[in-house]
């Protein structure tokens, strides 16, 4: 299972890359809350290319393995907790709440408690810049309808 999900990891990321083009996949990172999109937009599928391809290569519990695992942990989980607090809840939600169950249970067998538990603070770590960015980003007014006025 763990290789399946590796490989469709990777196809996932090298898909992202090339289908959408760079400027439109780090303006979509902008509008969902990560400023600034460019790094996200680049780094996000690398990650997902690597990660799946060292799942779908990798012994069970080697280091390589248990490290992309974790990684593919952090990819589901953040990916999931932005749609459930956006609501747009999608087969790709489901999917990628999979990713971070089946990624998480890859680590907890593997006996790396430390690992799940930087795991879990990258997570929160990023769901909560991601908030706090778009809470910044409320309190600015809108730009005025009417060119040259101020709301």
């Amino acid at each position: 299972m763990t290789r399946t999900a590796g490989i469709l990891l990777a196809l996932h990321g090298a898909g992202t890359s090339t289908t959408r083009p760079l400027r439109v996949r780090a303006h979509r990172m902008v509008e969902r809350g990560f400023a600034p999109g460019l790094p996200h937009a680049v780094l996000v599928p690398l990650l997902e290319i690597a990660a799946g391809t060292a799942l779908a290569r990798s012994q069970r519990r080697s280091t390589t393995a248990v490290a992309a695992a974790a990684a593919a942990t952090a990819l589901g989980a953040v990916r999931t907790g932005i749609d459930l607090e956006d609501r747009t809840v999608t087969a790709g939600t489901v999917a990628a709440a999979a990713l971070a169950v089946s990624g998480a249970t890859a680590v907890a067998r593997a006996h790396r408690v430390g690992l799940l538990a930087a795991t879990g603070a990258v997570i929160v770590f990023e769901l909560t810049r991601r908030r706090r960015i778009r809470s910044v980003g409320r309190r600015t007014a809108p730009p005025s309808p009417v060119k040259g006025t101020c709301p």
